[in-house]
């Protein structure tokens, strides 16, 4: 009886230089992939950022910024509580567009300016005419008040702002407001000026 021996198999000799190479693209391949995953999420970030901090009318806010000597990171801090840049927008209590002024303080600003029936109240939904007849509010109550605080208070809640800077309850000095009494007037002011100082950090600084 015979038996057959089967031939031992020869195996391949492994290259060096192959494994080099297969080394070498996987590698390659693996930053490509971390870098795609880093400009993905990269561009994610910004994009939630302009969503949430957007840059926009920027041509009548640097106009009105020049016009009323105002800081731009505020008047966008402004439009982006009040109306979350909606040029439509309009309040329960009838205030209307970017800046959601109310008609008859628009009405009565067209009269300190010398020009009153020139506009009316629709034109309240023109970015342009909104943004400059708001930004003219805020510097208006910034010269009565002297502060930026004081003035976006006063846009919110009017001429009070004048008796609590008088009263000893709100305002140690007069100038600065200690306490807001008014919460929502006090959620107002806190809203807009970490507006404004993430719009700073952002775009103006």
């Amino acid at each position: 009886m015979t038996t057959s021996r089967r031939s031992p198999v020869k195996r391949k000799k492994s290259n060096p230089f192959l494994k080099f190479v297969y080394f070498i693209l996987a590698i390659s391949v693996s930053v490509l992939l971390i870098w795609g995953a880093i400009q993905l999420l990269s561009g994610t970030k910004e994009k939630v950022i302009d969503s949430m901090y957007p840059i926009k009318y920027e041509e009548y806010v640097d106009k009105a910024a020049r016009d009323y000597n105002m800081d731009k990171a505020l008047i966008y801090g402004v439009i982006r509580t009040e109306s979350g840049f909606d040029p439509d927008a309009e309040s329960t209590a009838g205030a209307l567009g970017l800046m959601q002024i109310m008609p008859e303080s628009f009405q009565w600003l067209q009269t300190i300016r010398g020009v009153e029936g020139k506009y009316t109240n629709k034109d309240l939904y023109n970015p342009e005419i909104n943004i400059d007849y708001g930004v003219y509010l805020l510097r208006y109550f910034y010269d009565r008040y002297g502060t930026e605080q004081t003035a976006v208070a006063a846009y919110n809640a009017g001429f009070v702002v004048g008796d609590w800077l008088s009263n000893s309850k709100y305002s140690d000095d007069g100038i600065v407001l200690d306490y807001i009494p008014y919460p929502e007037t006090s959620a107002y002011v806190d809203k807009v000026l970490s507006a404004k100082d993430k719009y700073n950090e952002l775009y103006f600084n």
